[in-house]
């Protein structure tokens, strides 16, 4: 039983890292950023809303997931068949999608920062963590 719950707990721990790291790249800031200084105020309102929503979704997805003991794909299986291989599908792509954009804001960043192209600040954001784990 021991074991179980430590591989639940490292488990979840990984899970919540995952998904807290990945709403907070150079992509999301920087298009918060352009956004917010054209809309001003009413662009504040919506991330406000938008925040809450989130918190309140999240802790619902987790509390669930946490009580049940299962992998989210399981769950969603559990409630609608099929549902587990579409959330996987949708988390890949989802994953990739908003990756992409991080590295593109990183892009930019460095663009930004050292005047050079937004194609090369891309690639150097790509190259650097791939040196770093590879």
């Amino acid at each position: 039983m021991a074991k179980q719950q430590q591989w639940m707990s490292s488990g979840m721990m990984g899970a919540a890292f995952l998904m807290a790291t990945s709403a907070i790249g150079p992509g999301f800031i920087t298009q918060t950023t352009v956004f917010t200084s054209q809309q001003l105020s009413n662009f504040s309102f919506v991330i406000l809303v938008s925040i809450l929503i989130d918190i309140v979704v999240q802790l619902n997805i987790w509390k669930a997931i946490a009580t049940t003991g299962l992998k989210a794909p399981a769950l969603a299986n559990r409630v609608l068949p099929g549902a587990g291989v579409l959330l996987t599908i949708m988390v890949v792509a989802g994953g990739m999608v908003f990756n992409i954009g991080n590295v593109a804001g990183s892009g930019l960043g460095l663009q930004t920062m050292f005047g050079i192209s937004a194609t090369t600040g891309a690639v150097i954001s790509g190259a650097l963590p791939l040196h770093c784990f590879y």
